[in-house]
């Protein structure tokens, strides 16, 4: 009786002693068995949903497609550039002698006088006509290059037979001979729209065949660096030698040609440019056709408006653009359009902005006569003008540019100056009380880019010689005693002054 009664007793003890020493191990096989009918049940519900992925095979199908026509472009230029080394040629042989070519003091790590040397550079292309051989890409890729060489999907490399470009399009074409090539058709870039998914393939930093995959951001973007810009924008990421490579839809056709980002750090930042196939399609053929582009030219300088400006010239709205100067004898002037006349369309095509009318008048073939849908004192009128061609330099057509007699071109410099004016003062931003010369053009790879200079700069001495023209600016650096080069005393857009040195062919 007494072991039945205590019975009880004894065994949840024994319960309570098997739990203390046995309960955690058990309970975490327990926990463990859940959670891996979770992972399981989870694992079981992506199949399912993978079953229905159809984007991945779509991207993998139209890869497959177009890497074949997408090819590197190696480009090399050949570059003269002078090592002045020290004043005394005797001294500076006789440290070579004594601590070799790389003595502290020694310029060698640059070419020496008068040697030549290839600058190298990469970028990407796409083959859009495969019979003819033809390959759309950059025109700062090719650009002033001496050797092209194309490198295609299946690593053979051939020789450019011919480059031509359009620098104010960015676009070029290259010519090899069309011998077992796969081409991209270009596709209907205004059929684009925003939120469409598209595919960048090129050679992002020398990385070939290189695919990545966004959406397109936005249309129609300038960023008021060129005269004609009509970007696409993607957030596909886009880095250096991506240049040049298509932009496809999920046809794996052609809608853009990548040309550029915008980034504060030079790399990637999710916002690439690419120029529309459309203008593309435009710009291929009168470079295969003409070996140029002719423009069409309506001679007048244009500006959009605000709300202010609107209601002040009693528009209907802000799409259109202000036209705000007309040349003396263009084509604008002749049809009788005037400053402050505002235009919404163009050959029955609606213009919203500045930029939109600049492209649809360049895109007419001069001599054509078009209809122009303009306000004029608040009412709607019709202009019919008969384009003409756009000058090889618009802007002194338009009276903007100063004559060439107060410009200095400087080819052994890789800079080009101009006096500094009035005008030229205010519509850089620049205080009236700086005197000086105002650089309008710095060569890529040349000396004063190698130095930093770039547009916009103003020289404000030479020689420790205050300048305020071009014909003082040439006096000094052509005297016999500089013709080992000249210091230069320059001032960028914040007001900072530095010294430079710029060496001179004068002395080969």
């Amino acid at each position: 009786m007494k072991m039945r009664r205590w019975l009880p007793f004894v065994l949840l003890f024994a319960l309570i002693g098997g739990a203390s020493v046995f309960g955690p191990d058990m309970a975490g096989r327990i926990a463990f068995a859940v959670e891996s009918g979770k992972q399981d049940a989870l694992r079981e519900e992506l199949a399912e949903l993978a079953g229905h992925d159809r984007l991945s095979g779509l991207f993998r199908q139209v890869a497959k497609v177009v890497k074949p026509a997408v090819v590197e472009v190696r480009v090399s230029k050949k570059v003269r550039v002078r090592d002045f080394g020290l004043q005394d040629p005797h001294m500076d042989e006789f440290m070579r002698r004594f601590f070799g070519e790389d003595w502290p003091g020694s310029r060698e790590r640059m070419p020496r006088r008068g040697r030549e040397f290839f600058q190298r550079g990469l970028g990407s292309g796409v083959i859009v006509d495969a019979k003819n051989g033809y390959i759309l890409t950059n025109h700062h890729v090719v650009g002033g290059a001496d050797q092209v060489e194309v490198v295609l999907a299946d690593k053979r490399r051939i020789k450019a037979q011919w480059v031509r470009t359009d620098p104010p399009t960015d676009l070029a074409i290259i010519k090899i001979p069309p011998e077992n090539l796969v081409d991209a058709p270009l596709g209907d870039s205004d059929e684009v729209e925003v939120g469409d998914w598209v595919l960048a393939i090129g050679a992002p930093e020398g990385l070939p065949q290189t695919v990545t995959a966004g959406i397109v951001s936005a249309k129609g973007r300038s960023t008021g660096r060129g005269s004609y810009e009509n970007f696409m924008l993607s957030d596909s990421a886009i880095n250096h030698s991506n240049s040049g490579g298509p932009l496809v839809n999920m046809h794996g056709q052609v809608v853009g040609i990548n040309a550029a980002i915008v980034s504060r750090t030079g790399v990637n930042e999710g916002i690439g440019l690419a120029i529309p196939a459309n203008m593309a399609a435009d710009v291929m053929d009168q470079l295969i056709d003409n070996g140029k582009v002719v423009r069409g030219y309506l001679g007048v300088i244009i500006q959009d408006v605000d709300e202010a400006l609107a209601r002040s010239f009693d528009l209907p709205g802000r799409q259109g653009a202000l036209i705000s100067q007309v040349a003396e004898d263009s084509p604008a002037q002749k049809a009788d359009l005037k400053a402050g006349d505002f235009v919404v369309a163009v050959g029955g095509k609606r213009i919203r902005n500045v930029n939109a009318l600049r492209h649809a008048v360049a895109r007419i073939k001069p001599g054509r006569s078009v209809k122009f849908r303009v306000y004029r004192n608040g009412k709607a009128r019709i202009v019919e003008v008969e384009l003409g061609a756009q000058p090889k330099e618009i802007a002194r057509a338009m009276g903007t540019e100063p004559d060439e007699t107060d410009e200095a071109d400087v080819p052994s410099f890789g800079l080009k100056v101009v006096t500094l004016d009035e005008d030229l003062a205010r519509r850089h931003g620049i205080d009236n009380d700086v005197k000086g010369l105002l650089i309008v053009e710095v060569e890529p790879g040349s000396q004063a880019a190698e130095q930093g200079l770039e547009e916009g700069m103003i020289v404000v001495a030479v020689q420790g010689e205050a300048v305020s023209s071009v014909e003082q600016f040439s006096d000094i650096v052509n005297r016999p005693e500089n013709e080992a080069g000249v210091r230069m005393k320059v001032r960028d857009a914040k007001g900072t002054e530095r010294f430079v040195f710029l060496g001179s062919e004068a002395g080969k």
